[in-house]
């Protein structure tokens, strides 16, 4: 029997969504897209040389992560957020991030531990000048995305990426001041994930408690102590429909 040949149509329209919601998703933690922005699909359409369906798609995607806000008859809004928002985030990133230390201490391979190490020298290699905020908020995920792929836990690490662009989010937000805030937490940076990795190593499970939640805390606080110094200013203006 003669084999019907494949329809790519649906197929070329996911890899469409994933390259747009790709690009719309790296506009929005680097700022370029501002909290509070009117989003139009005419317009992305226009701007990013494609059809309305991909782009519908994927600021559907963007809203399951958190970045984009739907509205019926509205439309998408960037997302904007306040001291709340932060510390529900945070407070689940801490119970997901004490969940994956604990099977990475339990599950981790060698090829793990391994691509965590690389992920360090990568950022000790670093001059002041090249620790610039894209590099570091980069370097951070790429660490805590590793630590949840070694805990070898399907899905945690799905609940990690859902969460993972909000706290991109942040990161870039408050690694981009250049301020006492940042000379004050950018020294532990090194020491905290090096005491991760060794608690892996070391299966240390005991201990994992603990440390995640220091490390967590700190975390926060950072971006807290930013938040409150120099709030995020919603964007005002509103795009043509």
């Amino acid at each position: 029997m003669a084999q019907r040949p494949l329809s790519l149509g649906v197929a070329t329209r996911r890899v469409l969504a994933d390259e747009v919601t790709d690009d719309l998703r790296d506009a929005i933690v680097s700022h370029e897209l501002e909290p509070g922005r009117k989003l139009t699909e005419d317009e992305l359409a226009a701007q990013l040389g494609v059809s309305r369906g991909p782009v519908r798609e994927a600021l559907m995607r963007l809203e399951r992560e958190g970045l984009v806000v739907i509205e019926r008859h509205r439309g998408a809004t960037i997302a904007s957020w306040n001291r709340q928002d932060i510390e529900e985030i945070y407070s689940l990133r801490g119970a997901l991030e004490e969940l994956a230390l604990e099977w990475a201490c339990k599950n981790a391979t060698s090829a793990d531990i391994a691509e965590m190490e690389d992920i360090l020298k990568e950022y000790s290699a670093l001059t002041d000048k090249q620790r610039t905020p894209k590099t570091t908020s980069r370097i951070d995920l790429d660490f805590h995305s590793a630590l949840f792929r070694a805990a070898h836990h399907e899905r945690l690490n799905r609940s990690w990426e859902i969460l993972r662009s909000q706290i991109h989010t942040f990161l870039n937000y408050t690694w981009s001041m250049d301020d006492s805030i940042n000379k004050k937490f950018l020294p532990h940076w090194s020491p905290d994930h090096a005491k991760l990795l060794d608690i892996i190593k070391e299966k240390r499970v005991d201990e994992a408690r603990d440390v995640i939640h220091r490390h967590v805390a700190r975390g926060l606080e950072r971006v807290v102590t930013h938040f409150e110094e120099q709030p995020v200013k919603v964007k005002k203006q509103v795009t043509k429909a």
